[in-house]
């Protein structure tokens, strides 16, 4: 599978090429579906978006190799942290793109960029010495109490 930047510095070429045509308003809104989970990821967004009221004959050119089927399956593949990294990526290149072509190269460096979302971690331990652990950073260090002749260093 590919990874966030891989997938988002592709889909930077479709929704910059919906800017372009169809127009930011049109982003934007996709934007905000995409990180309220009301786009159906994978289920036809990008094939219903570039033939809007016009059959089979797509109003957006797509350049050599690719296809509505591939970012509708790009969109699909991401986890909805991903999503949401996205949306917030959209949501800035959109601001930066007032009054300018839009700018797909920046696009993918936005998206990219993206910080993950934080992520809430709820955790419960019962009994003697366990342990409920929600994330673990670099350089990490468990020390478990309880009773007997444990050292510092565990053992």
């Amino acid at each position: 599978m590919s990874s966030f930047p891989e997938i988002s510095a592709e889909l930077a070429t479709y929704f910059s090429l919906a800017t372009e045509t169809l127009g930011a308003a049109m982003v934007a809104s996709a934007a905000q579906r995409i990180a309220d989970g009301s786009i159906d990821a994978g289920q036809g967004y990008f094939r219903r978006l570039f033939r809007r009221g016009s059959g089979e004959d797509a109003p957006i050119a797509l350049p050599e190799g690719r296809s509505e089927e591939r970012a509708d399956h790009l969109l699909g593949v991401l986890s909805p942290e991903d999503r949401h990294r996205l949306a917030a990526a959209l949501e800035a290149w959109l601001g930066e793109q007032r009054d300018s072509t839009p700018d797909e190269a920046r696009l993918a460096e936005l998206m990219s960029a993206a910080p993950a979302p934080a992520r809430a971690y709820h955790v419960t331990a019962h009994g003697p010495n366990s342990a409920a652990i929600g994330s673990v950073g670099d350089g990490a260090t468990f020390r478990f109490g309880g009773g007997g002749d444990r050292h510092e260093d565990g053992s």
